[in-house]
């Protein structure tokens, strides 16, 4: 009986100790706050020890662009591709210090259209530590969202980072 009461006790303190703390209030709060425009990571892994490839599903919305950023360290390779699953066209661009590759349309019936692209660089220390890969959704009519499959593979000492877009 004393350690059933001794529980409830705990657990409406641990409670009142929860709501008083700054921010654990707001946690339901910043769930609501989050967009569903957020990358949504598909699959991360560690490939043989010295390398690390994450795939990311990027919703963006027309005329809106969704940045991945990567930390690179100087003579460090990436290799990567992406595909539209849903949506007209996307335009991609890596930039470091400077633009350093933009997807160009392919040879097709609808060639002023992007749908899918490799991509390959490796850092320099011209270009500096962090590149921006850009996926922009170019359509201009405010309905036609994208949909980006994305994988990218870089050495296991870098980092990748997502934006996370809020309304």
């Amino acid at each position: 009986m004393m350690k059933s009461v001794l529980k409830i006790v705990l657990a409406i303190m641990v409670v009142v100790l929860l709501a008083t703390i700054p921010g654990c209030s707001q946690i339901s709060d910043l769930a609501q706050l989050l967009s569903p425009k957020d990358p949504d990571i598909v699959r991360g892994a560690d490939l043989g020890g010295e390398w690390r490839m994450d795939q990311l599903r990027l919703n963006i919305d027309a005329g809106d662009e969704s940045l991945v950023l990567l930390r690179l360290d100087t003579g460090d390779e990436v290799d990567g591709y992406f595909y539209l699953e849903k949506g007209e066209s996307i335009n991609f661009q890596i930039i470091g210090d400077s633009l350093i590759y933009e997807s160009m349309p392919q040879d097709t019936k609808d060639s002023s259209k992007i749908t899918s692209d490799r991509f390959s660089f490796v850092a320099t220390q011209t270009q500096g530590s962090t590149y921006a890969l850009t996926l922009r959704n170019p359509g201009d009519d405010g309905k036609t969202k994208a949909a980006v499959f994305l994988e990218v593979i870089y050495p296991i000492d870098g980092s990748l980072f997502t934006t996370i877009d809020r309304e």
